[in-house]
């Protein structure tokens, strides 16, 4: 579909917005039942526009002791088809595929301003939802860890017709909204607790106009969360759809091991139409593309642009710093923190100069010091992208915990070097015995970036240090 199809569609789907919110105030309907049922099925498709404004302050407790406080404001626009894929009879599995018109966002912090989009080459989305979890990407590639925060705003994994009652109601009657049902709308990993009620408040028209409301408790990530919410959402009883939803909402998220608490006030608007098909998500555009999530769809892309590498991470793991000498990620699995990792890149050797897997050892046990104990393990391998990589595994303690240190030193023909570490306690090995290598197995040096050397006077954690330089041997 060209360009001035897509204006032309956008433009009427604006214009019977505009006509329907002209068309005056509800009035209570007569007192008889009604039967809100949403024809949402597989091949059903429409047309979606959400604005999401949020204002409030981020919580950070970088140093563990004092917490810190920083404005921030948030304005959100995304316009999308979509076409169900899959949806079970009371909408608690739902998958979905979405083609993105627009996806960006304004975000002030303070005095700085940062703007995100959604690459041109990502905006086909899908989404799998379940009573447990809902999943979003991109076929096309990963998403950097921007780009998914910027489209998994509120009810983004949800159907909102599974909100409305599975028995006949009556003007006025409440009814509880399921947990599953409010963990999707407000995107949590779980509810402990809630009170969220759907009421009918009014009919006219052939439009069903249903309020929520409800305090919420629950979690994402591991981390707890506080939700009190307000909302009103359209049902057209003719064309068997929701068409808007407006809902305001406070939350105040606690502080996790990788991502700063808040505390903000949110509103999202949300408008839709069914359409009868969209050439963007038929059968032809998700020719052989995988449309069901998988490892590798659901990793995240990153780049540390000044530094000149880039890798693609298990979504456990989180940038906490990104500097031109060192960049820290941290994994946390379920609210639990599993492993850091610290990776720098390093300068480059003269011509015909190598570091050698003996030297490298001797590096490590200078740098661990007394928190050294044994090697347990040092190998070393050429990848199929051409990178050679020494990996060293290191057994100590630090502050009488066992903890488990993976060196890797990373090299290419060109004179590219990195350095990385894996910190994780010793208890923990045997369960994410895999997580050095599958990031590793993702990473690379970025054309054109010069090496800078780490700084020494950046941040070093006393449980992930990067090794000596002083011992670079020739082969």
């Amino acid at each position: 579909m060209g360009w001035d199809a897509n204006r032309c569609r956008w433009a009427k789907f604006a214009a019977s917005v505009v006509i329907w919110l002209a068309a005056g105030h509800f009035v209570r309907g007569a007192d008889h039942t009604y039967q809100l049922r949403a024809n949402v099925a597989a091949g059903s498709h429409q047309q979606v526009k959400v604005v999401v404004e949020t204002s409030g302050e981020l919580k950070l407790n970088a140093d563990g002791s004092e917490v810190k406080r920083l404005p921030v404001k948030v304005e959100a626009n995304l316009a999308y088809v979509e076409r169900t894929l899959a949806a079970a009879q009371n909408l608690a599995t739902l998958k979905v595929v979405r083609n993105y018109a627009q996806a960006d966002a304004q975000i002030r912090l303070r005095d700085t301003e940062l703007n995100e989009r959604l690459r041109d080459d990502r905006r086909l989305i899908v989404v799998e939802s379940t009573e447990k979890q809902a999943t979003t990407f991109s076929p096309l590639g990963p998403l950097t860890r921007e780009e998914l925060e910027l489209i998994d705003v509120p009810a983004s994994g949800l159907a909102l017709a599974a909100l409305l009652p599975l028995r006949v109601v009556k003007v006025d009657q409440s009814w509880q909204q399921p947990d599953w049902a409010v963990a999707r709308l407000l995107g949590l990993d779980v509810v402990s607790q809630h009170d969220v009620t759907g009421t009918l408040t009014e009919v006219k028209d052939n439009v069903a106009v249903i309020s929520l409301q409800g305090k919420v408790s629950g979690a994402i990530g591991g981390v707890t969360s506080e939700i009190e919410l307000t909302g009103k959402l359209n049902f057209d009883l003719k064309q068997r759809a929701v068409t808007w939803l407006a809902l305001g909402y406070k939350e105040n998220r606690a502080i996790g091991h990788a991502q700063p608490g808040f505390e903000i006030v949110g509103k999202v608007r949300m408008i839709a139409a069914p359409i009868r098909s969209a050439s963007e998500v038929n059968d032809q555009a998700l020719a052989n593309l995988p449309t069901k999530a998988a490892n590798d769809s659901t990793l995240i892309e990153f780049s540390a642009e000044s530094a000149g590498y880039g890798l693609m991470h298990d979504r456990r793991w989180n940038v906490m710093v990104d500097r031109h000498d060192v960049t820290i990620l941290r994994m946390v699995d379920r609210g639990d923190l599993i492993a850091q990792c610290n990776i720098s890149r390093l300068p480059q050797l003269a011509k015909g100069e190598q570091l050698t897997l003996e030297a490298f050892q001797e590096d490590v046990k200078k740098t661990l010091g007394k928190n050294f104990s044994q090697i347990a393990e040092a190998t070393q391998e050429v990848s199929d992208a051409g990178i050679r990589t020494l990996r060293v595994i290191v057994s100590g303690n630090t502050a009488d915990i066992p903890i488990q240190w993976t060196y890797y030193h990373l090299s290419d023909e060109a004179g590219n070097r990195a350095s990385l570490v894996f910190t994780i306690e010793g208890n923990l090995v045997e369960r994410f015995a895999q997580i050095d290598r599958e990031l590793i197995a993702a990473f690379r040096f970025q054309a054109g970036k010069q090496p800078t050397p780490a700084d020494a006077k950046g941040p070093e954690l006393k449980s992930a240090t990067k090794p000596d330089e002083s011992k670079a041997k020739k082969k």
